[in-house]
């Protein structure tokens, strides 16, 4: 079977990053406020005051930023920014409160429960939009707001083109208000198999989707492939809200390629990053194949030769060979099964 994605070590690096990030900005205050204390004739210790406040950053990021990390990033991903911020400044308050009770609630307790409170809820609000700013790029993928792509550049990466079956009968038969609700839920259950295999949404088109990983992200430990399956997984887990709400059990097919593509940002109003090279249109195509074969998925042998799918794990299956518009040879072409899978 193959091993679940990795999710709590996912979370663990995201809370090291916001520990990180408070520590260093209490350094950049602590330095800036003795600076001016100093300036006005008022002496301080820097390297008492700095341990100090870097010693309750460190504790704040891991506590209070780990919990919401592990606890409640996820559960609130649908929930708009500002209800949510609220339910997080509701958490620390009540925190706080707890905490100053168990200290007596003198003046003197009271106001630093006050500033700390302050403090939490600020860095809480930061550190919030900056971790749904990283969600929206995909995979963590923020450097594109440092304008990483303006200049094109050609980069080799893996990319699964994922359709739903049916979805045209399904649209047709249920209308179009609740086949967008069921769009919705998919994408929401897509997410996590995605995120915790560290690749990046690059485009919904109707009910497709299409996934892309840097080369070495999306071979190591077979992430690319284990996505599909954790995408599959979660939707026969979820089987009964489907059935439930729209009288089907959504299955989706999947087309895996890897190979060169130019990276850059285009347009300036609504600016994005695009990939443009033929091995987009090929995963297309070659999940495009996936109901002729009679297979959920499909990778192309130039993928399959950069893997290292274990036995144990992975049954592998080859396909034949596909003819490809505009190509002399033929594309070869394999599928993939779990080990244990009953299918």
């Amino acid at each position: 079977m193959a091993r679940p994605l990795s999710r709590s070590w996912r979370r663990l690096r995201r809370t090291l990053r916001v520990t990180l990030a408070w520590v260093a900005l209490a350094a950049f205050t602590t330095v800036h406020e003795t600076g001016m204390l100093a300036a006005h004739g008022l002496a301080a210790d820097l390297g008492d005051t700095l341990l100090r406040h870097v010693l309750k950053a460190v504790a704040g990021g891991v506590v209070i930023g780990g919990s919401y990390i592990f606890f409640l990033h996820d559960r609130l991903r649908n929930v708009r920014l500002l209800p949510a911020y609220g339910i997080v400044v509701a958490f620390i308050a009540a925190g706080i409160t707890v905490f100053a009770g168990t200290q007596g609630f003198g003046p003197g307790s009271l106001m630093d429960a006050g500033v700390l409170f302050l403090d939490l809820a600020l860095l809480m609000g930061g550190t919030m939009v900056m971790l749904r700013i990283n969600d929206q790029y995909g995979g963590g993928n923020a450097l594109h707001l440092l304008g990483r792509f303006i200049k094109p550049r050609q980069q080799l990466r893996i990319f699964m083109f994922l359709d739903m079956r049916s979805s045209t009968s399904v649209a047709e038969r249920i209308g179009d208000t609740r086949y967008f609700r069921l769009l919705n839920d998919l994408f929401n259950d897509i997410t996590d198999p995605v995120v915790y295999s560290e690749g990046e949404i690059y485009q919904y088109v109707g009910d497709e989707i299409s996934v892309s990983w840097g080369l070495e992200r999306g071979v190591r430990n077979d992430r690319c492939i284990r996505c599909f399956f954790a995408i599959r997984a979660k939707l026969h887990q979820r089987s009964a809200h489907y059935q439930k709400h729209y009288g089907i059990e959504p299955v989706f097919k999947a087309g895996f390629h890897v190979g060169r593509v130019t990276t850059g940002e285009v347009g300036v109003l609504k600016r994005q990053t695009i990939f443009s090279g033929d091995v987009v249109n090929t995963a297309a195509h070659i999940q495009a194949s996936c109901n002729a074969l009679g297979v959920d998925n499909l990778m192309s042998k130039d993928l399959y030769d950069v893997l290292s799918l274990r036995p144990d794990r992975f049954v592998v299956r080859p396909m034949g060979s596909i003819p490809l518009k505009g190509k002399r040879t033929a594309l070869e072409l394999f599928t993939i099964s779990l080990s244990n899978d009953p299918q």
